[in-house]
């Protein structure tokens, strides 16, 4: 009897222990993306489009590589943001035809991801970061184009517009395209769509090894928290009616939080990141409006 019991104590601990772990390798797996650093594929030339190569630094030291497309005219300028596993070559070719409507344009590479320094990918907390330095760099070498600054952000990029639009007021209007409501309901999400991974009880263990790992709740950071505070400077949320990763009802949720002025549009068909590519022209004269009317 005794035996029995040890055994089975034995085989709960082993399962214990391969459960911990498990969790400990997806919460590794989220915020370590080496595999998803992939090479960038698109160039501005290819667009026929002058554009600088550019270097920056964030405050905790992770070099930033990006592209600013300068319209010589304008002094207003849109800054682009790329979602988890992405790089700045997946915004840009569906967002470039704005350069014709007379912005400056600033497209950059979240940290370890596309060309930029670091390991470490936060889902959006380190990535506003990011931001903040990309703001600063171009205030402090190209103060011409900072008269009005917009943001687009899509998926991640648009947790880190939202927030930093939140506390800085110079941001004049933000896209958040795709953009999950919480940093937990992003993360269980996730792990249910790659790794099968119930909510109950594997995720709140996996969210404790992210935020181990942060040494910060990145919960507290979420765009349900920050979209109310951007009002009265406006927001438009596009989100795809069938999204794979982040549900639309999500969408609605921040549209219900966000102040006026406010737009929302649920694109019939379009799942994760596949706006753009579902919308076509439709989603091109949405986006153009917004900022002519905005910015």
């Amino acid at each position: 009897m005794i035996h029995t019991i040890l055994m089975v104590l034995i085989i709960l601990a082993v399962l214990v222990c391969i459960t911990l772990w498990g969790c400990a390798h997806i919460a590794k797996k989220a915020l370590h993306p080496t595999a998803k650093r992939k090479p960038l594929d698109v160039w501005p030339d290819q667009y026929k489009l002058p554009y600088e190569n550019v270097f920056f630094k964030t405050a905790d030291g992770v070099q930033i590589k990006g592209w600013f497309i300068p319209n010589p005219l304008s002094d207003k300028t849109i800054i682009f943001m790329h979602g988890w596993g992405m790089n700045r070559g997946d915004v840009f070719k569906n967002t470039c035809f704005l350069y014709d409507l007379g912005y400056n344009l600033m497209y950059f590479d979240f940290r370890a991801l596309g060309e930029s320094g670091g390991t470490v990918s936060s889902i959006g907390y380190l990535e506003v970061k990011d931001l903040q330095a990309c703001i600063k760099f171009l205030k402090e070498t190209r103060p011409f184009a900072c008269g009005k600054i917009g943001l687009y952000g899509l998926s991640m990029g648009g947790m880190a517009a939202i927030c930093e639009a939140a506390q800085n007021p110079e941001i004049c209007c933000v896209v958040a395209e795709a953009t999950y409501y919480s940093f937990r309901r992003v993360v269980s999400r996730w792990a249910w769509v790659h790794n099968k991974v119930p909510y109950f009880p594997l995720i709140p263990i996996i969210l404790h090894y992210m935020r181990r790992n942060l040494a910060v709740n990145p919960e507290k950071y979420s765009p349900k928290y920050n979209i109310p505070k951007i009002s009265p400077r406006p927001i438009f949320i596009i989100h795809g009616r069938y999204d794979n990763l982040v549900p639309a009802a999500q969408a609605k949720m921040l549209f219900k939080r966000a102040g006026e002025p406010k737009e929302i549009w649920l694109v019939p068909g379009a799942k994760h990141n596949k706006c753009a590519e579902v919308g076509g022209f439709e989603y091109k004269q949405r986006l153009a409006d917004f900022f002519k009317k905005y910015l």
